[in-house]
């Protein structure tokens, strides 16, 4: 198992949002179930646990394969709206949290999410962490989201540092293959890590 605490000549931590530094899943679960089953979709706990670490985009397409850009655009509003009425409810996990504390203003600290800009900041806001990062990379501001690597790529090109110095925190498959397909040596892997 790959510790938390990052290797000596860490030059920075990128860590993902939903799922790794905030408690999202649940308020996500109910307010996706609610809004795909208003388009004729019943998501199921199985499908949900297997789609949810995807970008929104290939999240909804996998739930409608046949819409069109339009219709998933207006989903994914749907949906976002839902979870940004509720974001008072989640909970940040706090053991990965005190690990940007602990290297907050010694490291660079990046979030790389696959989600939109909207609801990745309203969570940090409501557990009141948004203040420990340096640059926050959505889907909103690359071409693929996760599990392509494009996010990765953003932040450390931004933050100025290459794959072989940082680590990931991830909490999903396809977000650790987004990070590995981005070159990053070192994966923590955050569910191992849960009491």
């Amino acid at each position: 198992m790959v510790p938390l605490e990052p290797p000596p000549g860490t030059r920075a931590l990128l860590f993902d949002c939903d799922g790794t530094l905030v408690d999202t899943m649940g308020v996500y679960r109910i307010g996706w179930r609610l809004v795909f089953g208003r388009h004729g979709f019943e998501m199921s706990d199985e499908w949900f646990d297997i789609w949810c670490g995807h970008s929104t985009k290939p999240f909804i397409e996998a739930a409608f394969p046949d819409a069109d850009p339009e219709y998933v655009k207006q989903v994914s509003d749907e949906g976002h709206r839902a979870f940004l009425e509720s974001v008072h409810l989640v909970e940040p996990f706090e053991h990965i949290v005190e690990v940007a504390r602990t290297h907050h203003g010694r490291l660079p600290l990046a979030i790389v999410s696959g989600g939109p800009r909207s609801s990745v900041v309203g969570s940090l806001r409501a557990v009141g962490i948004e203040d420990l990062f340096d640059l926050v990379v959505t889907a909103d501001d690359v071409e693929a989201g996760k599990p392509a690597p494009d996010g990765y790529l953003r932040a450390m090109s931004e933050l100025g540092v290459d794959a072989d110095h940082c680590v990931a925190y991830e909490e999903s498959g396809s977000g650790m293959s987004s990070a590995r397909d981005a070159g990053i040596p070192v994966i923590v892997d955050v569910r191992l890590h849960r009491a």
